[in-house]
């Protein structure tokens, strides 16, 4: 006799409540001053990750574990190119979860968020895998491995929670997206910006030490240029990569390599932390003539 429709939902209700138990300890609440909460995922031994925006103007934490004890925090660094905060909690068991593969995500397959509430305990949020898409880059310069959205809201207590597949391996963190998605920040690029916050205490960036604008070329130049749209340099930093590259206020910012530069936000997603060290040779217009200028990209001062 084959199972009813109902009692193979039930089963599978029975089996998530059971996977939820089983992971719940590895994720913790974090109280912030300001009276509201978020999330965390036992990282690490005595390490907590969870998303930076929340945590911009709340230095000293406290964390919540599973059971129900309250821990005091050291925050150890921020990364808002990733969304990738990291705490220090002294005293927290080390229940870290199993990692999955999101490079193996596909879309429509099932996930859930699992974070906790201080007063309430754990919170899950269950659906389908969106979006699984490839490498992208934040507003604020992170290089994300992969766009990968559920097709499912975040509150913000939420916020920070671990994402799990079925088997229960975390593949990320989630985030708040868009009007109120949930974007999960894949676990390569947690473990990448976690490092460099254990290590450094920030996510070290490429710098150029130039200011720029964008501005519309007359028609011969931008023939020249193969492009209508440059940035004008407005501002040389002296100590800079650009400064020693020859890049003068009044050039022209065209190329990158070889290819076209129209916005700002385009060199700011070549600037991750990767692009440190690096020589590029920009394409620039300078008196009426295309010129090559090649600079080391150094490292963006911590003020920055």
């Amino acid at each position: 006799m084959t199972q009813s429709s109902a009692t193979r939902l039930s089963e599978f209700s029975s089996e998530l409540a059971d996977l939820v138990a089983r992971c719940s300890p590895a994720v913790v609440a974090i109280r912030l001053r300001s009276g509201r909460s978020l999330s965390g995922i036992v990282w690490r031994p005595g390490q907590v990750v969870t998303a930076a925006e929340p945590l911009d103007e709340d230095p000293s934490p406290r964390v919540v574990s599973a059971t129900a004890t309250e821990h005091e925090a050291k925050f150890l660094g921020s990364d808002p190119g990733t969304d990738v905060a990291l705490l220090r909690v002294e005293g927290l068991a080390d229940e870290a979860l199993p990692e999955g593969d999101p490079a193996a995500l596909r879309a429509g397959q099932l996930a859930l968020a699992l974070g906790r509430s201080p007063e309430h305990g754990p919170i899950v949020t269950f659906g389908s895998v969106a979006v699984a898409g490839a490498q992208w880059h934040s507003q604020r310069g992170g290089r994300i491995d992969r766009l990968i959205r559920l097709d499912a809201s975040l509150s913000r207590a939420a916020e920070g929670a671990a994402v799990l597949d079925l088997d229960a391996r975390l593949l990320g963190m989630a985030v708040l997206g868009p009007r109120g998605t949930l974007l999960v920040i894949p676990t390569p690029t947690v473990a990448r910006s976690a490092e460099q916050l254990l290590t450094k205490g920030r996510v070290v960036r490429g710098y150029l030490g130039i200011a720029m604008q964008p501005v519309r070329l007359p028609e011969p130049l931008g023939k020249l240029a193969n492009t209508q749209v440059g940035l004008l340099v407005s501002g040389v930093d002296g100590q800079s990569g650009a400064a020693v590259g020859g890049v003068l206020l009044g050039d022209v910012i065209v190329a990158w390599n070889g290819e076209p530069v129209r916005d700002y936000r385009q060199v700011q997603r070549l600037l991750g932390p990767e692009s440190v060290g690096s020589t590029v040779i920009l394409g620039a217009v300078r008196g009426g003539a295309l010129i090559d200028l090649r600079l080391t990209v150094g490292e963006r001062p911590s003020s920055e």
